[in-house]
């Protein structure tokens, strides 16, 4: 009957592994900048589809504009008349979180739901490319 447990070098071997993937998968798990931007594109993804969905219910012009640091929804062209969020009855406004952009535009959605032109908005910040995509004839926002 042999004596049950690990030998001094095996215990090195998994040390070093373990270290190898620590060094590895760290700085990808504490990065906060990959988080912020998906978080962000999906809530600019989110007003873009609210603003399709609240033209055709009022049967009004609704105008997504984003200024490179947040993305607001809005009655005009110039944002006077902002549209409130339903769920906190503040302006509808998503911002950025520090270190995240997105490209600025403006555009709207008539009461059909169309969009005045085909949008792709672009996040960067981050390592990975994200854009929030409109659709021209349908108005659909996806990734």
């Amino acid at each position: 009957m042999g004596k049950a447990g690990f030998t001094l070098v095996e215990l090195i071997v998994v040390i070093v592994i373990v270290g190898i993937v620590a060094l590895i998968a760290a700085p990808r798990f504490f990065a906060q900048a990959g988080f912020s931007a998906a978080t962000f594109h999906d809530g600019a993804i989110s007003a873009v589809r609210y603003a399709h969905k609240l033209a055709q219910a009022q049967r009004t012009n609704v105008f997504v504009v984003s200024n490179g640091s947040s993305v607001a929804l809005c009655y005009d062209a110039v944002c006077t008349k902002r549209v409130q969020n339903p769920t906190e009855g503040t302006p509808f406004i998503v911002a950025a979180p520090t270190g995240i952009a997105i490209a600025s535009s403006s555009f709207n959605f008539n009461s059909l739901g169309q969009p005045s032109a085909a949008q792709s908005l672009g996040i960067t910040g981050d390592t990975r490319a994200r854009q929030v995509v409109v659709e021209r004839e349908t108005g659909y926002a996806h990734p």
